[in-house]
């Protein structure tokens, strides 16, 4: 899968994901103060599902009708939890964020919210 690492993630779970074949690209690298909606429109122009914790990236999807290829947004929790998180959700769930579902996963549960069919 292609993922945007937002500032918010940590860049080892990008490295983490990089390690696992995934095609992975921060925000750091390119401006660590881009606005969340030029990064939501980078995303859609190269088919990346947006890592983060921050929940901004959901209100502008369904409260401004933004398009995305997917967001899985992980609960801001230790590191070493957010990875045992992040591998849990891939596990689970890779199929949906493929889909371009956004995923909002916390330690003890997961919520899916599928997209809208067109």
């Amino acid at each position: 899968m292609k993922f945007l690492i937002d500032v918010s993630a940590s860049r080892t779970l990008g490295l983490w994901l990089t390690e696992m074949g995934h095609d992975v690209i921060f925000v750091s690298d390119s401006d660590p103060r881009m606005k969340d909606g030029d990064i939501l429109d980078w995303a859609v122009r190269e088919g990346r599902i947006i890592l983060t914790t921050d929940s901004d990236f959901e209100q502008m999807i369904w409260q401004q009708g933004k398009p995305h290829c997917g967001v899985l947004r992980l609960e801001n929790m230790p590191r070493t939890d957010r990875k045992a998180l992040l591998a849990d959700v891939l596990n689970r769930h890779s199929q949906d964020l493929a889909a371009g579902a956004i995923v909002i996963a916390l330690k003890h549960k997961f919520r899916i919210r599928q997209p809208l069919s067109e």
